[in-house]
């Protein structure tokens, strides 16, 4: 049987050494974009490793030995754990300039296909590839492990309102998050994209959390950019089957609340109102053009109404 516990067979020659200082440099910016810590060292936290996490990049022979050591030796982790640190570390190595280590190291040890995938995925948000890391961590052989972590830096590295790569981790892993600040971004990046699917996903929470969801749906679609999708996406909102409690949150977020401050507060109001069939409007000639103008302008141009 394979021994992983012997460094020379498992890392070979390693000559130049490979960990050099552009790599170190690489690894703090990295940590900086993901949230203060890479994806290896919450594994490595999670694992009761933390020291580990305090020689990773190592500077020299002597570090990795020591951080093989760590892992290898640990009392307090699995077999598959331990060879899926390992393998992580081969992969950088091989993308370092010496190919073939990593593959020829799970092959030897049979780590199991799912770690092998779970690790590469959270290797490639290491290294700030996402698009590739989402190829690996929807695999659907993979438990939800770590979700919202990848959705918080998924969404907060999401570039100019396109939430693309964090929806479809959400829609394809269907993960329970953990923690309100990951539901949040999430529901942010949903209110930002898709109106009536922010608008479902908030009714999915009890009172309390579904309450601060509507009105985060209502600040994100009107708190933006003023043009014609906004204008839309003002539409959208203001068309919604609400039910009473929700009609009772739109009108005080907009009359006494934090969007009273926007400029299309009543505009929107005025929307919601027509949507409704109230009788003051009916048959009055271009109200809706009106007042989808004044949201897209910000005018509040039928305040007077």
């Amino acid at each position: 049987m394979f021994d992983f516990s012997q460094f020379d067979p498992v890392f070979g020659s390693l000559d130049p050494f490979p960990y050099n200082r552009g790599f170190s440099q690489k690894v703090d910016a990295s940590r900086k974009t993901l949230e203060g810590s890479l994806f290896v060292d919450r594994v490595l936290k999670a694992l009761n490793l933390a020291q580990a996490v305090n020689i990773y990049p190592p500077k020299n022979e002597s570090a990795l030995r020591q951080l093989h050591d760590q892992i290898s030796n640990s009392n307090n982790i699995t077999v598959h754990h331990k060879l899926s640190l390992i393998y992580y570390l081969l992969l950088d190595i091989d993308d370092l300039g010496h190919d073939g280590k990593a593959e020829a190291f799970a092959s030897r040890a049979g780590i199991p296909d799912r770690y092998q995938i779970f690790m590469k995925g959270l290797w490639f948000m290491d290294q700030l590839n996402f698009e590739l890391a989402l190829e690996h961590l929807t695999h659907p052989s993979l438990v939800s492990e770590f979700a919202d972590d990848i959705l918080t830096v998924l969404v907060r590295q999401s570039k100019d309102g396109d939430y693309t790569l964090p929806l479809a981790y959400y829609h394809t892993v269907q993960p329970v998050l953990q923690t309100s600040s990951a539901l949040e971004l999430l529901f942010d990046a949903l209110a930002r994209s898709d109106v009536p699917e922010a608008f479902e996903f908030s009714r999915s929470h009890a009172d309390v959390m579904r309450r601060r969801l509507f009105q985060k749906l209502v600040l994100a679609v009107l708190d933006s950019p003023r043009d014609d999708d906004t204008a839309e996406r003002a539409f959208e909102l203001a068309s919604l089957p609400f039910d009473p409690d929700e009609e009772m949150w739109f009108t005080e977020c907009l009359e006494s609340g934090e969007a009273k401050r926007l400029g299309v507060a009543k505009d929107t109001l005025l929307m919601r109102r027509i949507a409704t069939g109230d009788s003051s409007f009916r048959g009055e000639k271009g109200t809706w053009a009106v007042v989808l103008e004044g949201v897209k302008k910000g005018s509040g141009g039928r305040t007077q109404a």
